[in-house]
């Protein structure tokens, strides 16, 4: 198997399943922390799912693409589309110490993506995000 994985995703919510089944057998066939892949894949089902539900309202053509590979003793990822712009590095976080009736919703999502990627980077490139997620496979738990 390739040391990379690029994907065209349809903006269709069961496109994450065919995303997690493909991580799932990189994470296998190079060896990979079991936890790493199952963290990635819950960042990954996070962030697809969101650019699915909300990122195209309103535009006629819909771009995803993902890619992840190893590199620099990590797995690097970048996800890439053409909905409305969002940046997840400095979306605001809901405050874990309200009451549920009283917490806004949303957010936790993007809480859990910084929490297991070890960086991430946005920027607006013309019509497109552009979404790395950096994980660092040599570092402790």
């Amino acid at each position: 198997m390739s040391d990379k994985i690029e994907m065209a995703l349809r903006n269709d919510i069961a496109e994450v399943a065919r995303v997690l089944d493909a991580v799932e057998a990189f994470g296998e066939a190079h060896n990979l922390p079991p936890k790493k892949i199952f963290q990635l894949n819950l960042a990954l089902d996070e962030l697809i799912t969101n650019i699915v539900s909300y990122a195209f309202e309103g535009h006629a053509e819909n771009r995803i693409e993902l890619t992840v590979e190893l590199r620099n003793g990590g797995l690097e990822a970048e996800l890439v589309d053409n909905g409305k712009p969002f940046n997840p590095v400095e979306a605001e976080l809901p405050e874990l110490g309200e009451g549920l009736d009283e917490r806004r919703i949303g957010g936790l999502g993007i809480k859990l993506v910084r929490t297991y990627m070890d960086r991430l980077d946005y920027r607006r490139d013309g019509e497109l995000n552009r979404l790395q997620l950096h994980m660092n496979l040599n570092a402790a738990d």
